[in-house]
């Protein structure tokens, strides 16, 4: 339902994008994943067709955007992280207006306005104008808009960005809702947006993608560096920072005399018998721990892996 091929976009002697090139398949709700200044909105801005790449192809529902680029448009529904509602207009008349522009027939306008409206919780607030809204009430009309034609394809860019936990939760259940009418491509630099979000993800780093695919097998090339989590008193980073097979730990926050340390392992160290040796290290040097525990395999321990490895950082 969406294809780059190899597109690339410079902004003088900055690459921002770099021979990018995955395929997203029609009914799927993919996460577009990187850190801050990898070149996912640069990219999304190509995909949707408000910008042109400087090489290579993108194709949206089966219509290459250069060549088509009208009816490609017209398939897609795009929300940009900062809401473009227009603050004197109300939301039903913002809605209204994208309507039109998406070229809704005159006759089956007011139905689509509505259903784009109580989809997206906004009904009553219908009237107010868009300028009066909160942050959260804007995204949804702005999510509203970007649904209002029924597109094939919704890209959505940071969409909870600014927003508070309830309405986080609230906007996820909506894109999870519609990805079972339309393919969906969210891009965000949150990890824990992504997981709870989508059934694939493609991660980019300085502009070149380094892994694609579904949840399960982006964890699974993390499951090779592990962690282990200790609770000990004192200073355990200074203690558990020489036991074989770990290559990093950090103490990361207090609870009281408690100290959690975070034990990075090196790629083939055995989990078990790190988390063992930390117990009986502690024990030796007088602190013995409150707890320890394994980290299973996550998205996160895979995305660092990844990217720490292309960067030639020690996991």
């Amino acid at each position: 339902m969406i294809e780059t091929d190899g597109i690339v976009k410079r902004f003088g002697r900055v690459v921002a994008v770099d021979r990018v090139s995955f395929a997203v398949p029609a009914g799927s709700v993919c996460g577009f994943l990187g850190p801050n200044g990898a070149g996912k909105s640069t990219t999304i801005r190509i995909v949707v067709g408000a910008m042109a790449p400087d090489e290579g192809a993108v194709a949206v529902a089966g219509m290459r955007m250069e060549a088509d680029a009208a009816d490609a448009r017209r398939a897609v529904g795009y929300l940009p992280e900062e809401s473009p509602v227009q603050p004197d207009l109300t939301v039903e008349e913002f809605v209204r207006f994208r309507a039109e522009l998406y070229g809704v027939p005159r006759r089956a306008r007011a139905g689509a306005v509505d259903r784009a409206l109580a989809r997206c919780q906004v009904l009553d607030v219908r009237r107010r104008l868009c300028g009066q809204l909160s942050k959260g009430y804007r995204q949804r009309a702005g999510m509203a808009a970007a649904i209002v034609h029924a597109p094939r394809v919704l890209v959505l860019d940071e969409p909870t960005s600014g927003l508070d936990p309830e309405q986080v939760m609230e906007f996820r259940a909506l894109v999870r809702d519609l990805g079972g009418e339309c393919t969906v491509l969210l891009s965000s630099h949150v990890l824990a947006e992504v997981e709870a979000s989508c059934d694939r993800a493609v991660l980019i780093d300085r502009g070149r993608v380094v892994a694609d695919g579904t949840m399960a097998e982006l964890r699974a090339l993390g499951a090779g560096v592990h962690r282990v989590v200790v609770e000990a008193p004192g200073d355990p980073a200074a203690v558990l920072a020489r036991i074989p097979g770990v290559a990093l730990a950090s103490n990361s926050g207090r609870d009281g005399i408690w100290t959690q340390c975070a034990l990075s392992l090196s790629p083939g160290a055995d989990a078990s018998a790190a988390a063992a040796e930390a117990g009986r290290a502690l024990v030796a040097a007088g602190t013995p721990a409150r707890s320890v525990r394994i980290e299973e395999p996550s998205l996160e321990g895979a995305f660092l892996s990844i990217v720490r490895a292309r960067r030639g950082v020690a996991p």
